[in-house]
């Protein structure tokens, strides 16, 4: 019996490779949704393929290369050296801030109740052994895709290295508000968070949120998707249209914007003006982000506290005009640049009383608007601005905060290593957000405030 059921197989099995052989025989050799023969018994190209990715070696030089490394996340820490040496200067000046106050201790990073303002959603993270989990959330406002964002931003930086163990055990609360301690401040409390002000030295300021995706209710959508998208609109200098643009509210969270106010009577009716205030899904011309770039002049201005359009403006070949001094600090501002041969922007007063001039001078003189635009475009979007940038970027602040954390993190709640913290992130980014009984919808969420922690481990 067992010879007769040997010899079936057998007979099968030749009968299939038959049949399989048949196939190829029948099939056109141009057809692309059919493999030859010959692919199968060769490895696919990877991706990478295309370029040559070196890990740096004692000796060797590497350089980092845009269109070869911009979305290469796991560079070594030798290759964000080299990559970006301007950009950890927000990070540097914390870690030295809290040097001085003599760390940072497990109580500066709890839940902040009893506000004298909005209440702020704040989520609190652990790294551990490679690991991301969350340990607590806290309701409030902003949008909660704020801080969903940004802990994805954090847990892309740590998988795209080989190995995450090898970055140190920390734990910190995200704050998701556009003003993350304001006056009066939270004595020694301390939280990252997208911006702060200049008075504030308490808090570590991390690449915001739109670095993941924009928030829910624009058409900016996913930061990358956005790079994308504007390629087709950075033409040349002198082919784009030779005007300011401006697109916002000057209502920002309820609050009229002397700024944004300024803005638009300096602008009102010369020639080369394109500013506009608008509500979303009411009045005025809205322009898509990325279609931004097919004017010359870019304004930026603060709201609320910073904006986060700025970061998707130099994304584009064009000058950028920015008031200041500017009262809010995002990751990447140092490296802005209003003078000299490495100028990237236009710098106006804060009352744009200066702006009719400025505009009037780079008009005449477009080669200099040019050459700012250019160097706005090395620098950013080339650069300093790249999902590898803001990688390097986000480890670096991992490393710089381990430096100066008081105390040892715990995976535990027990000594016996039975009850562990938390919720990893993998299941936490897929669990709908807590009950809030009464909660508006947005954007009247913004003033929404709530005491409640959904849970603290």
């Amino acid at each position: 019996m067992v010879g007769v059921v040997k010899g079936k197989l057998w007979i099968i099995a030749v009968a299939a490779l038959a049949t399989l052989l048949l196939f190829y025989l029948a099939v056109p050799a141009d057809n692309p949704y059919v493999p030859s023969l010959s692919s199968l018994r060769k490895p696919r190209p990877q991706p990478t393929d295309h370029y040559a990715y070196e890990q740096p070696v004692n000796g060797t030089a590497w350089d980092f290369v845009s269109e070869r490394d911009e979305r290469n996340l796991g560079l070594t820490e030798e290759q964000c050296q080299i990559a970006f040496p301007e950009q950890y200067a927000e990070v540097e000046r914390a870690r030295k801030f809290h040097e001085r106050q003599g760390g940072i201790k497990a109580d500066q990073i709890k839940f902040w109740t009893h506000e004298p303002d909005k209440a702020h959603g704040q989520l609190k993270l652990l790294i551990y052994d490679g690991d991301l989990y969350v340990t607590g959330e806290k309701a409030g406002v902003v949008d909660r895709n704020r801080y969903l964002h940004g802990a994805a931003m954090i847990y892309r930086a740590m998988t795209a290295i080989p190995d995450p163990r090898v970055l140190p055990n920390v734990e910190f609360t995200i704050d998701r508000m556009d003003h993350p301690n304001p006056s009066p401040v939270r004595p020694g409390r301390t939280v990252w968070a997208w911006t702060r002000n200049l008075a504030d030295e308490h808090t570590w300021v991390m690449p915001d949120f739109n670095g993941w995706a924009s928030s829910d209710w624009d058409r900016v959508g996913g930061y990358r998707a956005f790079r994308e998208k504007s390629k087709q609109f950075l033409t040349p200098f002198h082919k784009k249209k030779p005007k300011l643009l401006w697109r916002g509210q000057l209502d920002v969270g309820k609050v009229v914007s002397t700024i944004r106010t300024a803005l638009l009577a300096a602008s009102k009716d010369k020639p080369w003006s394109d500013v506009e205030d608008i509500r979303w899904g009411g009045k005025g011309t809205p322009v898509d982000m990325e279609a931004h770039c097919s004017w010359q002049f870019l304004a930026h201005t603060e709201g609320n506290s910073w904006s986060g359009r700025l970061r998707n403006l130099v994304n584009c070949n064009s000058a950028i005009v920015i008031h200041n001094p500017l009262q809010w600090v995002a990751h990447f501002y140092p490296l802005l640049n209003a003078s000299g041969p490495a100028q990237n922007y236009i710098a106006v007063k804060n009352d744009w009383s200066d702006l009719p001039a400025q505009m009037d001078h780079y008009l005449a003189h477009p080669d200099e608007a040019e050459r700012i635009a250019e160097q706005s475009r090395r620098t950013f979007r080339d650069r300093y601005m790249t999902p590898a940038a803001e990688a390097c970027y986000i480890r670096r602040m991992i490393y710089e905060w381990a430096k100066v954390q008081a105390w040892e993190p715990k995976l535990y709640k027990d000594k016996e290593m039975k009850r562990m913290r938390g919720v990893s992130w993998e299941r936490f980014s897929w669990r709908p957000g807590p009950h809030l009984d009464g909660k508006p919808n947005p954007p009247d969420d913004y003033f929404f405030k709530s005491e409640q922690i959904a849970f603290e481990d």
